[in-house]
């Protein structure tokens, strides 16, 4: 499948534009800005057409915003490989979708799982990836993103009950994530 993606990427980027010549680095660059796109589209797309068919759409699209923005500031563990990755995320998101229709957290609960969670974002400070690494000026806006997020998270799951095993869900599926970068932190 990555193959495939990027074969389409580098046809794309095989278009010379005669106003504006580029290089192999801005060629580079956008091989890699195409490809990320179109692995987002298919996972988002994954995502949201099969809870369409299972009538979770609702919760699922609720769910995967909140964990998409806690998951873009927090970073976390990461697969080696894309198919991995949408598979992980499309398994976890759905099922996830799907649950929050039949369970509801009591507040007793909810407000446990959220000073876990909590504690996490509060100590984990976001570094990107191996291959985009954040300066450390970017990683302390990002800890202050996440930790701003996190309280706000958790007064929204506090006050609807509606939504509080969405949010609940999303918030403890990266702080799931987190782990293994705080463990080797800690170690």
């Amino acid at each position: 499948m990555e193959s495939y993606f990027k074969k389409i990427v580098e046809k794309l980027t095989a278009f010379p534009d005669p106003e504006n010549p580029y290089g192999e680095l801005e060629k580079l660059q956008m091989l890699y800005a195409l490809e990320t796109i179109s692995y987002n589209l298919l996972t988002a797309f994954v995502i949201l057409f099969i809870p369409f068919l299972i009538d979770t759409f609702q919760e699922t699209l609720l769910l995967f915003c909140i964990f998409g923005l806690l998951r873009i500031i927090a970073g976390g563990f990461h697969f080696d490989h894309i198919l991995k990755c949408i598979t992980a995320t499309s398994f976890i998101i759905i099922t996830e979708g799907k649950a929050s229709q039949i369970i509801q957290i009591s507040l007793p609960v909810c407000l446990l799982l959220c000073l876990i969670t909590n504690l996490l974002f509060f100590i984990h400070i976001p570094k990107g990836t191996e291959n985009n690494p954040y300066s450390e000026s970017y990683s302390q806006l990002q800890t202050k993103r996440l930790r701003f997020l996190s309280v706000f998270l958790t007064f929204f799951a506090v006050c609807f009950a509606q939504l509080r095993t969405i949010v609940l869900f999303a918030m403890l599926t990266v702080a799931i994530f987190l782990v293994p970068d705080l463990y080797r932190r800690f170690r």
